[in-house]
């Protein structure tokens, strides 16, 4: 679950200074290397990014190994950019990228990552293509190479308003998001070997996905899914896919397929592309609650993974409303940096490193009720000598008013942890945390958090979290 929210928040990244419908543009990419320092020979590149009218952007993104036989090395991380028009249809972009992560042995350091690239591009209108230029260097590793880069860029229309507006709500006939959906998946692998020569034994995954649709009859999703018990602590992966549907309410069939990356716990994925297809069955159980059955196989493009896929969902549904009078959800996103006060039993024995890292966070947080919310964070380290150790949670918050610039929350927490020599018990864990909102403007908040995360397990990790960073209220339509 390593970037389950992670993913999740690139779908609905929204920084705004004023409440309006932010303009939000989703980029693939991938890196080739010219050079051959590591397992990694390429990178796959996802990013959600937050455009102005001047041509600036910023956001979030993940990459991820795709080529070569790095599969299970991710990275977060912020990207900030401009694009400059040289004619009516011709442009050129460049960004930075800044983020930390790491996985599949290959970073033995901090994991701090930076990419700059440039490239050059074409805009069909609905879409933009680019080719350029990248120079990837990630700290305690031995990637440090320029690269030859290709981007795909569609500008989403999603029915989200920046900050908590109370009126003024219409629909346009845009993407609508349609539910975020917790998932408890079981892989059964079909005679894999391990990196280490080692059987591939059942794996059991936490995770969840975020569906779009225009329609009653497909949606798109993006999934993602972490390991919490069985064999290959570590391993976590993520899907963009598309799903058919069939039937009325309240039962509906569907059949799906997507694409992705995945990796670690010494898990054989090669490069780390992989493919997978399901079909099964939902019901609605009340008007917002779906439970789900299905079935279905993931298999790696180049290596030694092929596993069966038995999942149970449990979806929170949206779209009650109309054109007149359009069904409102509250959301919130933060990201920042979170530091670990680390000490006994934090990394495992024999160990040289007793550094306390520093983690990127991204939090993803849905209201349920007007101080009731569902959160998911995504934790990646950026320093402390423990590239690839990442953390994802899932978990409630409550939320209160305290006057009219500040807020006081507080978050019950479960999720898993691996990666990077730490003491992660199989990767189950569990944690809390308080923090305190102040008012920027109607759609920033500055946010201040303290907390714990440890194994259920004893004699695990258990350190103590110190969060500061932005929070950004949004509200979609249904």
């Amino acid at each position: 679950m390593k970037h389950l929210f992670g993913a999740m928040a690139l779908s609905l990244w929204a920084v705004s200074a004023a409440a309006e419908r932010p303009s939000l543009e989703f980029r693939l990419g991938l890196d080739y290397f010219t050079l051959d320092q590591s397992d990694i020979r390429g990178l796959n590149g996802m990013s959600i990014l937050k455009t102005t009218p001047q041509g600036y952007y910023g956001g979030a993104s993940i990459f991820s190994a795709a080529l070569g036989n790095g599969g299970g090395f991710f990275v977060g991380g912020w990207e900030i950019g401009k694009r400059t028009a040289i004619t009516d249809n011709l442009f050129w972009d460049a960004s930075l990228f800044v983020g930390g992560g790491g996985g599949a042995n290959q970073v033995t350091g901090d994991g701090l990552m930076l990419r700059p690239q440039v490239h050059f591009g074409y805009d069909f209108g609905d879409f933009r293509i680019g080719a350029g230029g990248s120079f990837t260097s990630v700290s305690g590793s031995g990637v440090s190479s320029p690269a030859f880069a290709l981007t795909f860029t569609k500008p989403l229309n999603l029915e989200l308003i920046s900050g908590h507006p109370t009126s003024g709500f219409t629909l346009r006939g845009a993407t609508q998001i349609t539910s975020i959906t917790p998932t408890f998946r079981t892989y059964l692998p079909i005679n894999n070997k391990k990196r280490g020569g080692a059987e591939l034994q059942t794996m059991e995954l936490m995770g969840a996905e975020l569906t779009f649709a225009k329609s009653n009859n497909s949606e798109l999703f993006i999934q993602a899914s972490g390991v919490v018990g069985g064999d290959a602590e570590g391993y976590a992966d993520w899907v963009l896919g598309k799903r058919f549907l069939w039937g009325t309410a309240p039962l509906t069939f569907y059949a799906d397929i997507g694409a992705g990356v995945g990796g670690g716990g010494a898990v054989d994925t090669g490069g780390g592309l992989i493919a997978a297809a399901n079909a099964g069955a939902r019901i609605k159980v009340l008007k917002r609650f779906d439970l789900a059955l299905g079935f279905g196989i993931i298999s790696s493009i180049n290596g030694d993974f092929t596993v069966l896929t038995p999942t149970a969902k449990a979806s929170l549904s949206f779209g009650a409303g109309n054109a007149e009078t359009p069904e409102t959800v509250r959301w919130q996103i933060s990201s920042g940096l979170t530091q670990l006060l680390t000490g006994q039993n934090f990394r495992k024995a024999g160990a040289t490193s007793s550094a306390s890292p520093a983690m990127i966070n991204v939090d993803i947080d849905v209201f349920l009720r007007d101080n009731l919310y569902l959160t998911g964070q995504a934790f990646t380290a950026l320093s402390g000598n423990a590239g690839g150790f990442q953390m994802g949670l899932v978990g409630f918050g409550y939320t209160r008013t305290i006057s009219d610039n500040f807020w006081l929350s507080g978050e019950l927490l479960l999720g898993s942890a691996a990666g990077a020599g730490v003491n992660a018990k199989g990767g189950l864990v569990a944690g809390y945390k308080v923090e305190v909102d102040y008012r920027l403007s109607d759609t920033t908040r500055l946010t201040l958090g303290v907390g714990q995360v440890r194994t259920l397990q004893s004699g695990g990790l258990r350190p103590a979290m110190v969060n500061l960073g932005l929070k950004f209220p949004i509200t979609t339509l249904h």
